[in-house]
């Protein structure tokens, strides 16, 4: 159970925590372009869409997160965007957005917590669902392939989040050791390097328009190898997004 402290003004500690992590942040199309999905994802998955058959009848999808996710709107947060990179890596290795659907309303039921990709519930208790399948209920759905998931998708995944709350409140891209971070607290959740607030595509732009990793470094107080990193992380992302 969390631990909600009240602060001076009358708002508690675990109320503003939420409300980064649940605010909008990010536009649809910089969620695709931070979880490094084709354009037009982050939508579909996050707010549902609706396509007409070749015989007139129209279908309306809800979205994969299940019901706790966004079912409106024009912006997604940061909780929204974990479940996107979540759903993005489980597509990677050949679940079908209906299987994910019921993978996560299946964990939802298990778990009891919403939205479980985007929690410390998940993370310390989904191995047991996807690897130790037996005859459980994700059976069907998981088959062979939920000790692959698990293994190659979503323990790696889970290991760049840090959660406070038992929600994820922190992505580190490039895993804990890098000093790149998305956190909501700062740069309105942009990529930074840690502890600076200082945005990767800046030093990235710095770069691109012909500055030396050693006066970006001096001009930012960073160190090279911080800058490098940032570089490298942001010329990635933009290739992915070509």
């Amino acid at each position: 159970m969390a631990i909600t402290i009240e602060a001076s003004d009358g708002d508690s500690v675990t109320t503003r925590e939420l409300r980064l992590v649940e605010e909008p942040r990010y536009s649809f199309a910089e969620a695709d372009y931070l979880a490094r999905v084709s354009r037009g994802t982050s939508r579909r998955w996050l707010a549902g869409y609706s396509y007409r058959r070749t015989s007139g009848d129209v279908v309306h999808l809800p979205p994969v997160g299940g019901p706790g996710a966004k079912d409106s709107g024009s912006t997604v947060s940061f909780i929204d965007l974990v479940e996107v990179v979540a759903i993005g890596g489980l597509k990677d290795v050949g679940f079908s957005l209906t299987h994910i659907r019921k993978i996560v309303t299946t964990c939802e039921e298990l778990l009891g917590v919403a939205r479980p990709l985007t929690t410390l519930t998940f993370k310390t208790g989904g191995r047991e669902i996807f690897v130790d399948v037996g005859e459980g209920r994700l059976v069907e759905v998981l088959g062979r392939r939920g000790r692959q998931a698990w293994t190659e998708v979503l323990a790696p995944f889970l290991q760049t989040l840090e959660y406070e709350n038992d929600l994820a409140r922190r992505w580190w891209p490039l895993g804990q050791r890098s000093p790149i971070v998305v956190d909501p607290a700062y740069a309105y959740g942009l990529p930074v390097i840690k502890n600076t607030g200082i945005r990767t595509e800046i030093l990235f732009e710095r770069f691109e328009s012909g500055d030396l990793v050693e006066e970006i470094a001096n001009d930012f107080n960073l160190v090279p190898e911080d800058v490098e990193r940032a570089i490298q992380f942001e010329a990635t992302r933009l290739k992915t997004a070509a």
